[in-house]
This record gives C-alpha cells, structure tokens and sequence, in this order.
C-alpha cells in the first residue's frame, strides 16, 4: 500500500477537497455518502497531510466516516498497514471511540491501541509557533513601502508552491490591511488550494484584514474545516443564518470537538438574538 500520494486532486473537486481538509469538502460528500465513502477511505489508508506535525485530520475524518454513517471496516483494515498508517486508523478510531462508538472501542481493544481517550485534545501549537520563527524583517516591522515586496515574495511562493511558511508573509501583509489589497487574489488562492491545512486560518484572517470580499461564505464554510483554528474563526465571524445556527450547535455538542470550539460555538450561541438567523443559507466557498 502506498503510503505517500503527493498528487493532490485539484482543489475544486470532491476528491481535492478531502484531501485538503476543507469544509466544503465535508458538505458536498454529506450530499451523496456513497459516492464519497471511498475517498474518504483512502484518505485514512493514504497520507494527505503537508505536514503530519501540524496538520490535522483526525477529526474530520472521523466526523465524516460517523456522520455519513459509513462502515468501520475499511478504517479497522488499515490497522494491519504500515506503522503511518495504523496511527492514522487509530487516531479516526480512538476519536469515534470518545464519541460513543462501542465498535471503533472494540477494534482499539483487538488490536492493543485502546489508549488515554482523554488525552485527545493536545494540539499543534508549539509546532506552528516554531514553523513561523525567523521571519524576514519586513514581515513584522515592515513599512507601507515594503507591501510590493511582501506580495512579490508571496507571488513566488506561489509560483514555486511552496506550501510550507506563506503564512508568516500573510500575517506580515495583514498589518497593513486594506493598503495590502492587491495581495487578495493570491492569498485566495492559497486558502483555496493549499494542501498544509494548519497555515489555512491564517489566509482566512488576512483576507478580512484586507477588506476581502466573500468572507461571509468562507467563515461558513470554515465550520466544517479540518483544522480547529479555522473551525474557531468559523465560530466567532459565521453570518446568522439557520445553517450556521446548526452547525454551532452541532459543534457546542459534539463530544469528539476540542475544548476551545466547543466553548466558542456555546458563546456564540448565548450571544445570538432570538428568533434570528432567518437570512437563509450561505453557499460556502467565496473569499474573493
């Protein structure tokens, strides 16, 4: 069995979108679980992160396999694969086992990977911190003339698809708001296609720094995202509307969400007025 695909399906399609994590992802395989089952599947048998370190899939995977209702036993098959992928089987197991799930429980016990359920919650943080360490100059002290240069370097990183550390120019560029504007369709692109999900709310913070049309959409459609920072900035700048309603409530229930979503997604809710959120759905998908 393979263990590393790095020929990433593109980004607008079913395929692509598991891959990367993205929420959009999530709703198009709820509207056919049949057709989705599979590659859902293959993205537990197969390694899809940039990054193992700081990338996360855990949890979306599991919701997906829980809440499309798919059978365990193609996730209980990877177990017998290589040492990769037997922690990816057993991290989707252990989250669904924490859920409730008395067979993904049962498969842990058989194969001796019954762990600390509990302990479920730790994130990447650190990590993400280090990855950002040793910025250039103008990322963090930068003036408005060192904009061009910021989206220039921003432009090879595209050019080059060098996933790995645009983030810390995003960051840079979002000091100077909407000064920094012309960076908009890049920094869209990258939200859009980038496969290293953990630098994914980043672009999502950038893009409202700088006055980025379609927010509204890509704060839905983070709700469902892989990564919990994206899941969070979803949370607190989602639109009211019934489909957000839900999903936050979904999120402020789920016993397998982390700590910090499931409170933010409560406090919003406290915070939202009665009898709103009556403006009809957001189609996810726009920042730009």
């Amino acid at each position: 069995m393979a263990e590393r695909r790095y020929e990433y399906a593109p980004a607008g399609t079913l395929p692509g979108l598991l891959q990367r994590g993205r929420g959009l992802g999530a709703l198009m395989a709820a509207e056919d679980p049949g057709a989705a089952a599979e590659l859902v599947y293959g993205c537990v048998r197969w390694e899809w992160r940039w990054d193992p370190r700081v990338d996360e899939r855990g949890r979306y995977l599991a919701r997906l396999i829980r809440d499309l209702e798919l059978p365990l036993g193609p996730v209980v098959e990877v177990l017998s694969g290589t040492e990769e992928a037997r922690a990816r089987a057993v991290r989707v197991l252990e989250l669904l086992a924490l859920g409730g799930s008395a067979e993904a429980r049962e498969a842990l016990g058989d194969c001796g990977a019954l762990g600390a359920l509990g302990a479920l919650g730790a994130s990447a943080s650190s990590w993400r911190e280090r990855a950002g360490a040793g910025a250039g100059s103008a990322v963090g002290h930068g003036e408005e003339r060192d904009v061009p240069a910021l989206v220039a370097e921003l432009e090879q990183a595209w050019v080059d698809r060098a996933w790995c550390g645009p983030m810390r120019l995003a960051r840079g560029l979002a000091r100077f708001g909407p000064e920094a504007a012309d960076a908009v369709s890049l920094l869209r692109r990258f939200w859009l296609q980038t496969p290293h999900s953990s630098e994914r709310a980043a672009y999502l913070e950038t893009l409202a720094a700088l006055g980025s049309a379609g927010m509204a959409e890509a704060y839905t459609e983070s709700l469902w995202d892989c990564e919990a920072d994206a899941r969070l900035l979803g949370a607190e700048h989602a639109p009211d509307t019934p489909q957000v309603r839900a999903r936050l409530t979904f999120l402020r229930d789920d016993p397998i969400e982390e700590p910090e979503v499931r409170n933010t997604a409560g406090a919003r809710l406290a915070g939202l007025a009665p009898g709103g959120g009556l403006r009809g759905c957001v189609a996810p998908g726009g920042a730009g």
